[in-house]
């Protein structure tokens, strides 16, 4: 049985990639649960080989896989009967690896002919790639980021006037790593 907790002050922890398949993620946002913690913060990089938005080599996942942790952790939530925030984060912005082309929504994006050696996809980064991947998660996610590599106010306003079009009371954020570089 989930204590019944303050959530006071809001936390939004570091879920990093959940460290895993569905199980993986149900148990990390039930663990965060019990201590307290309301907000969850799921990236959408390949578990154990994460970067931070700054550096390069970033290899993501397919957007299905993503919406699959994110559906994870809101069933952990609806399971325990608490409610929570789930951050969706996309490193689509500056990440030029995908683990596999099986989403046909990353297809466009994908470099065609061209695998790394340990067999990863290339892709075309960029804001377009981070849109579309924010609209894909926007049903499954209470909030949606973006994180970029560079500082520029121009993509934040697209990225936002394009998610809010369809998804108008999506909460937002969009953050530059390091942030020291605004």
């Amino acid at each position: 049985r989930t204590p019944v907790i303050d959530f006071r002050p809001f936390i939004i922890a570091d879920a990093d990639t959940g460290h895993g398949g569905d199980a993986h993620v149900r148990n990390l946002i039930r663990r965060f649960v019990e201590v307290g913690v309301p907000g969850y913060h799921i990236e959408a990089q390949r578990p154990g080989v994460k970067k931070c938005g700054h550096q390069g080599g970033k290899v993501l996942v397919p957007a299905d896989e993503q919406i699959k942790r994110l559906n994870a952790g809101r069933l952990q939530l609806d399971v325990m009967r608490v409610p929570g925030l789930i951050v969706a984060r996309t490193d689509a912005e500056a990440s030029k690896l995908l683990t596999a082309d099986v989403d046909e929504r990353d297809r466009p994006f994908i470099v065609e002919g061209e695998r790394t050696a340990e067999g990863f996809y290339r892709v075309n980064a960029g804001l377009d790639q981070a849109i579309a991947r924010g609209l894909a998660y926007a049903p499954y996610a209470d909030l949606i980021w973006c994180e970029t590599a560079v500082p520029n106010l121009d993509d934040a306003k697209r990225f936002a006037e394009t998610i809010l079009k369809d998804n108008p009371t999506k909460r937002l954020a969009y953050n530059c790593s390091p942030s020291f570089n605004w």
